[in-house]
């Protein structure tokens, strides 16, 4: 059998038994410490949201290593999610917005985030793209992968 499928199914399994990927398993070589640098106001969206992406990177390096990971409200019961890079300032936005999950006019689902400097796992519960649960993603490079789901809300990473 291919190893790839056997991983895979693990994986699924994992996931839906409620655990989920832990920060340990994404680690990161080094965190900056330095001086964070000025977000690079390069597109009409980073432009638009250039107060919240100043303000959120005052403190330096939060995420993956030498990112900032900066979140703010977009309106009732969601979050925007920004990474500035630390080092050179440029913005990307992430392909999603985290937002409360409601159900029969209430919520079931609040929405949270969670993320450390040292490791590239970002966890989200909420709902994401149109599905409720709490979601995996890994920050490498430029991008966000999507690691995978569980259907409950609430969870975090496991620190171990």
């Amino acid at each position: 059998m291919n190893p790839y499928v056997v991983m895979l199914g693990s994986w699924l399994v994992l996931l839906q038994s409620g655990a989920g990927p832990a920060f340990k398993d994404y680690p990161v070589g080094e965190v900056f410490r330095g001086t964070q640098a000025e977000p690079v106001l390069s597109t009409r969206r980073a432009r638009d949201f250039r107060t919240q992406l100043r303000n959120e990177t005052k403190s330096g390096a939060n995420f993956a290593g030498h990112y900032t990971l900066a979140r703010w409200g977009c309106g009732a019961g969601c979050v925007t999610v920004a990474v500035v890079d630390a080092l050179s300032g440029r913005v990307w936005f992430a392909p999603f917005t985290v937002e409360d999950g409601w159900k029969d006019g209430h919520v079931i689902c609040d929405h949270s985030t969670d993320f450390r400097v040292d490791s590239e796992l970002f966890v989200a519960s909420g709902k994401v793209n149109g599905r409720f649960g709490t979601h995996y993603f890994r920050w490498h490079g430029t991008t966000f992968s999507r690691l995978g789901d569980s259907p409950s809300c609430d969870r975090v990473a496991p620190d171990g």
